[in-house]
Protein backbone atom coordinates (compact mmCIF):
# COMPACT_ATOMS: atom_id res chain seq x y z
CA UNK A 1 0.00 0.00 0.00
CA UNK A 2 1.05 3.16 -1.05
CA UNK A 3 0.34 6.27 0.14
CA UNK A 4 2.00 10.39 -1.20
CA UNK A 5 1.42 13.73 0.14
CA UNK A 6 2.22 16.59 -1.06
CA UNK A 7 3.56 19.25 1.38
CA UNK A 8 4.00 23.19 0.41
CA UNK A 9 5.55 25.19 2.94
CA UNK A 10 6.93 28.46 2.67
CA UNK A 11 10.45 27.90 1.53
CA UNK A 12 9.60 24.28 -0.11
CA UNK A 13 7.61 21.52 -1.75
CA UNK A 14 8.30 18.34 -0.34
CA UNK A 15 6.46 14.82 -1.57
CA UNK A 16 6.53 12.38 0.74
CA UNK A 17 5.42 8.80 -0.02
CA UNK A 18 4.50 6.12 3.12
CA UNK A 19 5.23 2.72 1.63
CA UNK A 20 3.66 0.15 4.15
CA UNK A 21 2.17 -3.46 4.03
CA UNK A 22 -1.26 -4.31 3.55
CA UNK A 23 -1.69 -5.71 7.17
CA UNK A 24 -4.59 -7.78 8.16
CA UNK A 25 -4.17 -7.32 11.95
CA UNK A 26 -3.27 -5.04 14.35
CA UNK A 27 -1.00 -5.79 16.99
CA UNK A 28 -4.28 -5.92 19.54
CA UNK A 29 -5.51 -8.59 17.48
CA UNK A 30 -2.39 -10.56 16.50
CA UNK A 31 -2.69 -10.86 20.52
CA UNK A 32 -6.25 -11.87 20.97
CA UNK A 33 -5.57 -14.62 17.78
CA UNK A 34 -2.40 -15.86 19.78
CA UNK A 35 -4.58 -16.70 23.00
CA UNK A 36 -7.48 -18.23 21.25
CA UNK A 37 -5.01 -20.58 19.29
CA UNK A 38 -3.13 -21.38 22.76
CA UNK A 39 -6.35 -21.78 24.32
CA UNK A 40 -7.34 -24.50 21.70
CA UNK A 41 -4.14 -25.99 21.75
CA UNK A 42 -4.36 -26.42 25.70
CA UNK A 43 -7.87 -27.82 25.32
CA UNK A 44 -6.78 -30.52 23.16
CA UNK A 45 -3.77 -31.84 24.74
CA UNK A 46 -5.12 -31.61 28.67
CA UNK A 47 -8.07 -33.71 26.69
CA UNK A 48 -4.97 -36.11 25.45
CA UNK A 49 -3.56 -35.96 28.80
CA UNK A 50 -6.93 -36.91 30.83
CA UNK A 51 -6.83 -40.27 28.51
CA UNK A 52 -3.46 -40.83 29.63
CA UNK A 53 -1.21 -39.64 26.69
CA UNK A 54 0.41 -37.41 29.10
CA UNK A 55 3.58 -37.17 27.43
CA UNK A 56 1.32 -34.52 24.92
CA UNK A 57 2.00 -32.20 27.76
CA UNK A 58 5.58 -31.22 27.06
CA UNK A 59 5.15 -30.62 23.60
CA UNK A 60 2.26 -28.58 24.07
CA UNK A 61 4.68 -25.68 25.35
CA UNK A 62 6.68 -26.38 22.70
CA UNK A 63 3.48 -25.72 20.01
CA UNK A 64 2.55 -22.83 22.08
CA UNK A 65 6.05 -21.12 21.49
CA UNK A 66 6.44 -21.80 18.32
CA UNK A 67 2.56 -20.28 17.36
CA UNK A 68 3.49 -17.67 19.05
CA UNK A 69 7.10 -17.24 17.50
CA UNK A 70 5.49 -17.17 13.83
CA UNK A 71 2.80 -14.60 14.93
CA UNK A 72 5.06 -12.12 16.34
CA UNK A 73 7.38 -12.34 13.29
CA UNK A 74 4.57 -12.01 10.94
CA UNK A 75 3.37 -8.89 12.93
CA UNK A 76 6.92 -7.23 13.01
CA UNK A 77 7.30 -7.58 9.13
CA UNK A 78 3.94 -6.78 8.97
CA UNK A 79 4.19 -3.34 10.47
CA UNK A 80 7.03 -1.98 9.01
CA UNK A 81 6.56 0.67 6.64
CA UNK A 82 9.48 3.12 4.46
CA UNK A 83 9.09 6.76 4.06
CA UNK A 84 10.26 8.24 1.10
CA UNK A 85 10.64 12.05 1.41
CA UNK A 86 11.43 14.13 -1.78
CA UNK A 87 12.39 17.75 -1.36
CA UNK A 88 14.08 20.18 -3.23
CA UNK A 89 17.35 19.36 -2.91
CA UNK A 90 17.61 15.92 -1.21
CA UNK A 91 16.04 12.56 -1.57
CA UNK A 92 15.62 10.38 1.87
CA UNK A 93 14.79 7.04 2.51
CA UNK A 94 13.94 6.63 5.94
CA UNK A 95 13.42 2.29 7.12
CA UNK A 96 11.22 2.30 9.99
CA UNK A 97 12.47 -1.22 12.05
CA UNK A 98 13.94 -1.28 15.04
CA UNK A 99 16.34 1.20 14.53
CA UNK A 100 15.93 3.89 12.24
CA UNK A 101 17.96 3.57 8.94
CA UNK A 102 18.06 6.72 6.86
CA UNK A 103 19.66 7.74 3.15
CA UNK A 104 20.22 10.56 2.13
CA UNK A 105 20.94 11.11 -1.82
CA UNK A 106 21.10 14.10 -3.82
CA UNK A 107 17.94 14.88 -6.03
CA UNK A 108 19.81 15.76 -9.21
CA UNK A 109 21.93 12.41 -9.53
CA UNK A 110 19.11 10.30 -7.66
CA UNK A 111 17.61 8.35 -10.20
CA UNK A 112 15.22 4.82 -9.96
CA UNK A 113 15.82 1.85 -11.41
CA UNK A 114 13.48 -1.18 -11.56
CA UNK A 115 15.32 -4.63 -12.50
CA UNK A 116 12.90 -6.96 -13.83
CA UNK A 117 13.34 -10.99 -13.44
CA UNK A 118 13.83 -12.13 -17.41
CA UNK A 119 12.32 -15.57 -16.82
CA UNK A 120 9.42 -14.01 -14.51
CA UNK A 121 10.19 -16.31 -11.80
CA UNK A 122 10.83 -13.92 -9.11
CA UNK A 123 9.08 -10.37 -8.16
CA UNK A 124 10.72 -7.10 -9.95
CA UNK A 125 13.15 -5.11 -7.40
CA UNK A 126 12.75 -0.72 -7.15
CA UNK A 127 15.85 0.65 -6.36
CA UNK A 128 16.43 4.08 -5.85
CA UNK A 129 19.88 6.07 -5.36
CA UNK A 130 22.82 7.68 -6.79
CA UNK A 131 27.02 7.49 -7.00
CA UNK A 132 26.44 3.33 -6.50
CA UNK A 133 24.55 3.14 -3.52
CA UNK A 134 20.97 1.86 -3.76
CA UNK A 135 18.39 1.48 -1.80
CA UNK A 136 15.96 -0.98 -2.19
CA UNK A 137 11.84 0.11 -1.67
CA UNK A 138 8.60 -1.32 -1.76
CA UNK A 139 9.30 -4.81 -1.30
CA UNK A 140 6.47 -5.72 0.31
CA UNK A 141 4.28 -4.57 -2.75
CA UNK A 142 3.13 -6.76 -5.60
CA UNK A 143 4.60 -5.54 -8.91
CA UNK A 144 1.58 -3.34 -10.32
CA UNK A 145 1.83 -1.12 -6.87
CA UNK A 146 5.84 -0.95 -7.28
CA UNK A 147 5.37 -0.58 -11.26
CA UNK A 148 3.14 2.66 -9.77
CA UNK A 149 5.56 3.82 -7.06
CA UNK A 150 8.42 3.70 -9.48
CA UNK A 151 6.12 6.12 -11.89
CA UNK A 152 5.42 8.26 -9.05
CA UNK A 153 8.81 8.68 -8.01
CA UNK A 154 10.32 9.44 -11.39
CA UNK A 155 7.66 11.82 -11.33
CA UNK A 156 8.93 13.32 -8.04
CA UNK A 157 12.47 13.80 -8.76
CA UNK A 158 13.10 14.88 -12.37
CA UNK A 159 10.01 17.72 -11.47
CA UNK A 160 7.69 16.30 -14.45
Amino acid sequence: MVRSDVHIGSRSTQTVFIVESNRNLSWQQSKWLFLFLAACICIVSFYFASLGAWLVLPFTGLEILVVGGAIYAQSCCAHRKQIIRVDQSLVEVDESRRRHALKSFPKAWSKVVQIHDRRGWYPSQLLIGSHGEFVEIGKNLIDDERELLANQLRCAIEGA
